[in-house]
């Protein structure tokens, strides 16, 4: 099979992931959350929202990970006041992405990506993609070789 053209990989360290549980299906919950780190001056950086089963959703975003000690307190409390259940924070972390022109018209990247770290063992922690961006917040020790394996499943420029 030939190698899927992208643009290249791209790779952030340095990062904390923080996960909210069993908020109430509301945006209103959501941006709260945000508008609470926000005011903190703490910057979400890739940030995932999902639908629970029982009516409920959870949260998953990224922090610097020197801001988490910061961060950590203020989404505890906006999920308290959200009516949330709990709050769990993983460090360190890092994402890694793939990206390229038009990856919505093109169907096998994403597959491609995540077949690939899992035959090296590698498991995304969070998943999130854009219309040229397909990323994967993983464990930071796992960062080298999951580029390491990025380069060797995709045709680089």
């Amino acid at each position: 099979m030939d190698k899927i053209q992208i643009g290249g990989i791209l790779q952030t360290t340095d990062l904390a992931l923080i996960q909210v549980f069993g908020l109430p299906s509301a945006v209103r919950a959501v941006a709260d959350i945000l508008a609470a780190l926000g005011r903190a001056g703490i910057s979400a950086q890739a940030v995932v929202q999902c639908a629970e089963a029982g009516g409920r959703s959870s949260l998953a975003l990224t922090v610097a990970q020197p801001l988490l000690a910061g961060a950590l307190p203020v989404v505890e409390q906006a999920c308290r006041q959200a009516g949330g259940e709990r709050v769990a924070a993983r460090e360190p972390v890092a994402l890694v992405a793939v990206y390229g022109p038009h990856f919505s018209d093109r169907p096998a990247i994403a597959g491609t990506m995540f077949s690939a770290l899992a035959a090296a063992g590698i498991d995304p922690l969070m998943i999130t993609t854009s219309i040229s961006t397909v990323a994967g917040v993983i464990a930071a020790q796992d960062l080298e070789g999951a580029v390491a394996v990025l380069r060797e499943t995709f045709l680089l420029p």
